[in-house]
């Protein structure tokens, strides 16, 4: 009950601002990336990838190659790095919108990317996770193990985690390729996995999210409330957000792990959900993108929250307070 009251309290602090709409893609927007000022994104059937500016919601370029779905995105330094249904991953100059690469070898769509460091990780629907090299472009690694399509891809020090359509989440060294550890418990596909200090947040087809230690390796949490298949997660800070086919997006508190906010405005399922500073970008099917600001705490708290920090002022209070909101 004292988590209940304390989410439903942190649902008063949060405050949402008008919704920009940035519409140019032809069909449903797959993937949302921000590299400074700008957003990324990926178009399924129109197999192109858009660059627009983060302020204006102008569509600064275009980039066309792919020859079938773009899936996801991704923006590494001044590099784009996109994959696609053609079984391709394409290497972009974020400032020219040049094709500088095409990285082949899976046999199938590949729905995932990631990079770490000078590496690629890729996932694919040929159930294979293919680790590249950013300065030969070659592959040094191919990994085998899931028995369905690698849906989501994500790398933490040197591990990889992958969610696949088999139901489970694997762990991989990055370094040898060897598969650490099988995560069970989703009853439907895993959709989409990030990574959280020392916690794996997945979203699956099974309506769920799931929080793993990983430490014990085991599911510690299910998130419920979503009411279709939870496509993708992100987590800033202490709030998790995460999109799902229901057309909504929703905020959850990692403290109380209740849901403390949810957010409507698509018109179709979302797709990917990615955030920046005080913004929620989120791509959907209704083939737009929105740019939803978030505050979580009203100026008038944050300069009390300076004063609490600067003074001794009512010392328990004060800690209390910070404890509450978790603030730094």
């Amino acid at each position: 009950m004292e988590m209940e009251s304390k989410a439903r309290n942190l649902d008063q602090q949060i405050k949402l601002g008008s919704q920009k709409v940035l519409e140019g893609h032809t069909s449903y927007v797959s993937s949302v990336v921000v590299k400074d000022n700008l957003i990324i994104s990926g178009g399924y059937w129109d197999k192109t990838i858009r660059i627009w500016d983060i302020n204006s919601g102008v569509c600064l370029k275009v980039l066309k190659g792919h020859k079938n779905c773009v899936s996801s995105v991704f923006v590494k330094d001044n590099l784009i790095i996109s994959c696609s249904h053609d079984a391709t991953i394409r290497i972009w100059d974020i400032n020219t919108g040049e094709c500088k690469k095409v990285l082949e070898g899976h046999a199938d769509y590949v729905i995932s990317v990631f990079v770490k460091d000078n590496l690629i990780i890729s996932g694919s629907c040929d159930e294979a996770i293919r680790i590249w090299d950013m300065t030969s472009w070659e592959c040094l690694k191919v990994l085998e193990g899931h028995t369905n399509w690698v849906i989501s891809v994500f790398v933490k020090d040197n591990i990889i985690i992958s969610g696949s359509n088999d139901n489970t989440i694997r762990i991989w060294d990055i370094n040898s390729g060897e598969c650490l550890k099988v995560l069970e418990g989703h009853t439907n596909y895993v959709m989409s996995v990030f990574v959280k200090d020392n916690l794996i947040i997945s979203g699956s087809a099974d309506t769920t999210i799931r929080i793993w230690d990983m430490t014990s390796w085991e599911c510690i949490r299910v998130l419920e409330g979503h009411t279709n298949w939870v496509v993708s997660v992100f987590v800033k800070d202490n709030l998790i957000i995460s999109g799902s086919v229901n057309k909504t997006i929703r905020i959850w508190d990692i403290n109380s792990w209740e849901c403390i906010k949810v957010l409507e405005g698509h018109t179709c399922g979302i797709s990917s959900v990615f955030v920046k500073d005080n913004l929620i970008i989120s791509g959907s099917d209704d083939k737009t993108i929105r740019i939803t600001p978030i505050n979580l705490f009203p100026g008038e708290f944050s300069v009390f929250q300076s004063v609490m920090k600067s003074y001794d002022i009512i010392p328990y209070l004060a800690r209390e307070i910070m404890n509450y909101f978790d603030c730094k």
